[in-house]
């Protein structure tokens, strides 16, 4: 039976310059040449769930008669019975799984420690799962989606910035079709059709559509908004739904902006297939249509001719206009909206993660309802008869299961997927990051603005540098709890100060002074390590005699002045010609580690590359770099 989850796949019924660069980065990979064949399928170790851990369930999916959790932290999968709300059982995959997919025939996991692609099958008459086969993937695949057929597979890769397009027959052999290199880190993916699967920016707001069979580009587009964390279609409306964020980068942090909830806004955002991709149509719309039958039997996908190819499910020409649901009212925040579902029968459900709920309306013409479930819900997947939702709640290590009734829906149950040990102060401090309730009303967590610790790429007005008017970038926070000071200015000698300052003013915590969880978000903190270069991520290190070179370019021309030791910055503030609205010259130099993930630059975000910054002789204007010094520099960056 083909699993319900419309949150990932569907049946079938910002810019030029991103477009260009996409299209010059697809790298086509004949299918024979990188294949991972079928073995005789050997048993995952089975796990007691007595033994106190914490398990993390990042993804559930329906497959059969139970549903799957994908656990991070310990690399398990867990099944759980959908009539008796029972576990069958939990297996070890031995890695650290990040997303789990279904394609009727075979469980489909990533791996994102080991980027590896797991295909499996279940046995839970026997309480087995057994493995079928491995297959390669670039470095930290985060999510996956299959068609509707369960014959094409999408991963997506963060930090190398790729999406692999693979083929799985029945047999459980993967193929890869093509690698598509993307101009920002991917996250979530879906499939609006048979064949076309759209890509979503994990910390901005690009996407982009790909057909899945040819890794052409389709359409590359943007939302207003940042931090994408759910993706779907609404087949009555025709339409691609986006839950995301927008930060006001003009508004500075008062009590009354976030209240109002001006400062950030939560939202889902309902984009018209027709009108998307009705503008600059591509010959590949139609002519790489495929035929979806085959993969059963293993054999190719037969291209059908432009006259007998089905109308994709984009071309309807009905539905509403664009428009965007605000998800939150005054004193009532909604803080980071993620993952979403719409059932046949026009039901809509949507995790509030930061809030830790679920809403849900039971048609797309009404309001959104609220439910409390478990701690920061992170994902969900339909029934298979799509009468119940079930939600995973990664920091409570549970499944909540909502049911769908005539005019309303319900907490039927909750199960609990394993004993939890006792939390770590490092434990306290990374559910207190991701919670919106920090903030004031539940508008935002630290994760809104520090999508996952990293940055959403946009400027702030925080009082961070301790005046208004004049937005700054938010800095990126893996690795910079070993690079201080802190603030773009660097008024701050120590994490804590600076944790304590953004608890206060930029979240307007309504917590007491004397309670604020300082001490357990700088543990945390302490423990991120700075984003790999994007050289390093997609394995396209330079010659090894190329970065010799490069990094005596980076002493001479006196890079080392203020970018130096371990942490690659200095405690220093500097005058470098650029001042903000309020007169200030001086700044402190971040990090370069990790600098090729951290665009765009400068404490305004005015140099969109690395080759601007370097361009902008803004460093050492008496004496500017030579275009072979640049090259250099840029390939030593994109490694660090």
């Amino acid at each position: 039976m083909q699993p319900s989850r419309p949150a990932r796949s569907i049946p079938c019924h910002r810019s030029r310059i991103y477009a260009a660069l996409i299209l010059l980065l697809v790298f086509a990979t004949a299918p024979v040449a990188d294949k991972a064949a079928a073995e005789e399928p050997s048993p995952l170790q089975s796990i007691d769930r007595t033994t106190p851990t914490l398990r993390k369930p990042l993804d559930v999916v329906s497959h059969g008669s139970a549903v799957f959790t994908a656990n991070s932290r310990t690399g398990s999968i867990t099944a759980i019975d959908q009539k008796t709300l029972t576990i069958i059982g939990e297996w070890s995959t031995g890695g650290t799984l990040s997303a789990i997919e279904s394609n009727g025939r075979f469980l489909i996991a990533t791996d994102e420690s080991a980027g590896r692609l797991l295909v499996m099958t279940p046995d839970l008459s026997q309480s087995k799962l057994l493995l079928n086969s491995q297959h390669s993937l670039p470095t930290n695949p985060v999510d996956l989606a299959v068609s509707s057929d369960g014959g094409l597979v999408a991963v997506s890769s963060l930090w190398s910035r790729t999406v692999s397009l693979l083929t799985l027959d029945s047999s459980g052999t993967v193929r890869l079709q093509s690698s598509v290199s993307l101009p920002f880190c991917p996250r979530r993916l879906l499939f609006i059709d048979c064949c076309t699967v759209i890509a979503a920016d994990s910390f901005g707001g690009n996407l982009a559509a790909l057909d899945a069979t040819s890794g052409r580009l389709l359409k590359q587009f943007s939302v207003h908004g940042h931090n994408i964390r759910g993706l779907a279609v609404n087949p009555r409306t025709n339409s691609l739904l986006v839950s995301c964020q927008t930060l006001d980068s003009s508004t500075f942090t008062t009590y009354e902006r976030v209240f109002w909830g001006v400062l950030m806004q939560n939202g889902l955002h309902s984009l018209p297939l027709n009108t998307l991709f009705s503008s600059s149509p591509q010959p590949s719309f139609v002519k790489g249509v495929q035929e979806r039958s085959e993969f059963q039997q293993g054999g190719n996908y037969a291209v059908k001719s432009e006259a007998a190819a089905a109308a994709p499910a984009y071309a309807r020409q009905d539905g509403p206009g664009a428009s965007r649901y605000p998800l939150g009212t005054p004193s009532i925040g909604s803080g980071d909206p993620g993952a979403i579902v719409v059932t046949s029968g026009d039901i809509t459900a949507l995790v509030l993660s930061g809030t830790s709920q679920i809403a849900f309306r039971m048609a797309s013409h009404l309001p959104f309802e609220r439910i409390t479930t478990g701690r920061r819900p992170e994902a969900l997947c339909l029934s298979a008869d799509q009468s119940r939702a079930f939600i995973a709640n990664r920091f409570e290590d549970s499944l909540t299961v909502l049911a769908f009734g005539k005019e309303t829906a319900a907490i039927e149950a909750t199960v609990a997927l394993g004993t939890m040990r006792s939390l770590t102060e490092e434990d306290i401090g990374e559910q207190t990051f991701f919670n919106a309730q920090v903030s004031l009303d539940g508008w935002y967590s630290c994760h809104s603005c520090h999508t996952d610790g990293h940055t959403n790429g946009m400027l702030a007005d925080t009082f961070g540098d301790e005046d208004r008017g004049a937005p700054k970038k938010v800095i990126s926070l893996l690795g910079s709890a070993a690079a201080g000071p802190w603030a773009w200015n660097g008024a701050r000698k120590h994490l804590e100060d600076q944790i304590h300052t953004s608890l206060l003013i930029s979240m307007q915590s309504q917590i007491s002074t004397e309670q604020l969880p300082v001490q357990p978000l700088a543990a945390w903190l302490r423990t991120l390590q700075p984003a790999p270069g994007i050289a390093t991520a997609g394995n396209r290190l330079p010659d090894p005699r190329i970065l010799q070179e490069a990094r005596r370019v980076f002493e001479t021309v006196g890079c080392t002045n203020c970018h130096a030791g371990r942490t690659l910055t200095s405690a220093d503030i500097y005058d470098v010609g650029i001042h903000d609205e309020q007169g200030e010259t001086r700044f402190n130099p971040p990090s370069l580690s990790g600098v090729s993930q951290r665009a765009p630059y400068f404490h305004d975000g005015r140099a969109a590359t690395l080759e601007d910054v370097l361009r902008s002789a803004h460093h050492n204007p008496n004496e500017p770099l030579t275009d072979h010094q640049i090259q250099l520099l840029l390939n030593l960056l994109e490694t660090l």
